[in-house]
């Protein structure tokens, strides 16, 4: 069951002060919903992100700029980052990896974990070599020349699936990833490459896209089983399908044989007790319906916790208001991490 506080306080007594760092946060003094860049809804996500945590009790400090966090130590209690994506290369650790040095409790999981998840690669083998069910493939780095035919691990395979090996929110996807032949997988892959990324190049899994929100806890707990909505072909889940086309979520107990919902439950164990503690966190699967066949595609960490997304809907379904969840993963979040940063930070 979701443990919801009742207020969120710092060590002291005082209310939890954090520091809300994402694209689209607002800067001081303007915190109004910043311009829109061409880039989905992000400015309105973000801005609804900054009020509920004030709604909730907690003293905001808001920033779009990573280099804000280079004062957070002492200035804020918690670091709360949508900040996954600027300039740099994997920026996705940047954050975790500054609020461990400076010993100060942040949002999502520890650095190495991170880093592992966001490099869907590193992740398969992960996957397999925890006995999960995940799709084989090989990667080609962007200076590389890309097979003139299929390796062997890709033996068998008719259809094939070209995407970037590390970034999120689906981008570079288009219908054009699925490859009937390994010439059309090359191609793409060459398109992707000449934009300077490493690529992935995977057997393309038939079925549905289906995704498993998880809240982190002394056990993991599984809001549910839902299905994003997509008119794409084969149903996958497209860069403008995520950024400016979303169809939303419908929930998707009734399409998933029960047998395949307790192997999905018994993977959320499995990799708690590989990769936890995580905050919150969510898996994508393909799954066959027919044949029963599921195959997990990623885990996502610090993914979408808006109001209309598969977290808040699964909470909601228990009864939990989205401002309750977002109180029960900080109140997670920050109790787990405290002492040791405390301890940590008076090394320094």
């Amino acid at each position: 069951m979701i443990e919801v506080p009742r207020e969120l306080k710092n060590t002291v007594g005082g209310p939890l002060r954090v520091l809300f760092l994402a694209p689209y946060a607002p800067d001081a003094p303007d915190y109004t919903t910043k311009p829109y860049k061409g880039n989905g809804g992000y400015p309105q996500y973000h801005h609804s992100i900054f009020r509920l945590l004030k709604e909730i009790g907690c003293q905001v400090e808001s920033s779009s700029k990573p280099y804000a966090i280079l004062h957070a130590r002492g200035n804020v209690d918690y670091v709360f980052s949508l900040l996954n994506r600027f300039p740099i290369e994997n920026p996705e650790i940047f954050i975790s990896s500054y609020c461990e040095f400076a010993g100060v409790p942040y949002l999502g999981a520890s650095p190495n974990i991170r880093a592992v998840a966001e490099d869907k690669w590193l992740l398969k083998l992960s996957f397999r070599g925890l006995g999960l069910p995940a799709a084989r493939g090989i990667v080609v780095g962007r200076d590389a020349c890309f097979p003139a035919q299929a390796p062997e691990e890709l033996a068998g395979v008719s259809t094939f699936f070209v995407k970037k090996r590390f970034g999120a929110a689906s981008d570079c996807i288009t219908e054009a990833n699925i490859a009937s032949n390994w010439e059309a997988a090359a191609s793409r892959a060459r398109e992707i490459m000449a934009l300077g990324h490493d690529v992935l190049v995977e057997e393309f899994c038939p079925g549905v896209d289906y995704t498993v929100p998880v809240l982190g806890g002394l056990e993991p707990l599984l809001l549910g089983f839902v299905r994003p909505g997509s008119d794409r072909k084969e149903g996958i889940i497209t860069g403008d399908l995520k950024l400016h086309d979303h169809l939303g979520y419908a929930w998707a107990e009734d399409e998933i044989a029960p047998a395949v919902q307790a192997d999905i439950r018994n993977d959320v164990s499995t990799l708690w007790r590989a990769f936890g503690p995580i905050d919150y966190f969510r898996l994508d699967y393909r799954i066959d319906p027919v044949a029963g066949v599921r195959k997990l595609i990623e885990m996502n960490i610090c993914c979408y916790i808006g109001k209309s997304g598969p977290f808040a809907m699964g909470a909601q379904r228990l009864g939990i208001s989205h401002g309750d969840l977002m109180k029960s993963i900080l109140n997670y979040s920050y109790g787990r991490q405290i002492e040791r940063c405390k301890n940590h930070a008076s090394l320094i």
